[in-house]
């Protein structure tokens, strides 16, 4: 096990006798004694010095394991809806010195790491419901938007139209429709479009900019986060595929950001600076915080949250069961 904080030491030298005290801050890089087996929350952090890593948790937070190996900037990682592979843009090797990013597949363990696209400015990734294909987005100043690549042909494709800003996919586990952030309204709001990158609506027409989104694991709904006019703060929201039944669940004066659903579509797993440096916390979908998944030796930068008993592809009676269920529970949120 190695530390990915660095010790905190402090020593007197007195007639030759040294003194030292330690107080050690650990992070768990190598196996664990926790169980795998079940729900697994997967995020990108910085946690001390040096560039941020992947690393893996329960949705308890009882332990942690670093998967990455520290020589990259490890950021905003992705399940495959099997659960097998990890998705993550990273700036590592020769590509630190002009700043690539690429997307990057690995194991659930941190093994087989290759990248699957060319850069240079690649983030925000998410799988097709097979699995056969990632989406993601280019920030480029050329070729800003979103893009698929193929991952049995090595083909990358284009899928968003020129002129246009847009970033932030998430493909919906059941189905071939994407929702993404764009400003072909003139400002950043959600839309949805086929995965073939035809059009197919405005989700939110809003004075303030969205982005984040993610979609339900069954439901036809989204979850994102919307920054405020003036101050820019956000807060977490989500809303009906066909634009209808938006819902505001946090109202913190910090950042609230990167909300994803959980594998049961009963909670929601997001990132906020309420605590001082950026955390990992559920919600229940009134806004009523559960518990805080990480502490304070992590800045998180992304996560995404899978288990093996709620898997994201299911039968259609199983998806009515479930959106229903999720319509009575997402209630009007308390202030």
């Amino acid at each position: 096990m190695a530390p990915a904080t660095k010790p905190i030491a402090g020593q007197a030298l007195r007639n030759g006798i040294v003194t030292v005290a330690l107080a050690l801050q650990f992070v768990c890089v190598g196996p664990t004694a926790w169980s795998q087996d079940g729900a697994r929350i997967v995020f990108g952090a910085y946690a001390g010095g040096g560039d941020p890593s992947i690393y893996m948790t329960s949705p308890q937070g009882a332990s942690f394991e670093r998967l990455t190996d520290g020589a990259g900037h490890d950021t905003f990682p992705a399940w495959s809806n099997d659960g097998r592979t990890i998705a993550f843009p990273s700036v590592r090797g020769d590509d630190k010195a002009e700043w690539l990013a690429r997307i990057y597949l690995m194991d659930t363990d941190g093994g087989n790491l290759r990248p699957v696209t060319a850069g240079p400015d690649d983030w925000g990734v998410t799988f097709s419901p097979r699995d056969d294909a990632i989406a993601y987005g280019k920030w480029g100043d050329d070729d800003i938007g979103v893009y698929v690549t193929d991952l049995g042909a090595d083909r990358h494709t284009r899928i968003t139209d020129r002129g246009t800003a847009a970033m932030d996919p998430s493909w919906r586990p059941v189905g071939d429709t994407i929702a993404y952030t764009s400003d072909r309204a003139g400002s950043y709001d959600l839309h949805t479009m086929a995965h073939d990158g035809a059009h197919l609506q405005a989700l939110t027409d809003r004075r303030a900019s969205d982005g984040g989104a993610s979609w339900h694991p069954r439901a036809d709904a989204v979850a994102f986060v919307s920054y405020g006019e003036g101050d820019g703060n956000g807060d977490i929201y989500t809303i009906r595929a066909d634009g209808s039944g938006e819902r505001q669940l946090t109202w913190h004066p910090e950042t609230d950001n990167w909300p994803r659903w959980s594998p049961d579509g009963t909670q929601i797993l997001f990132s906020s600076r309420r605590d001082g440096a950026n955390a990992l916390f559920i919600m229940d979908l009134d806004g009523a915080i559960v518990r805080k998944v990480t502490d304070e030796r992590f800045t998180v930068q992304g996560a995404d949250w899978f288990d093996p008993d709620a898997p994201r592809t299911v039968s259609p009676l199983g998806r009515y069961a479930t959106t229903w269920g999720w319509l009575k529970r997402l209630g009007s949120p308390a202030r």
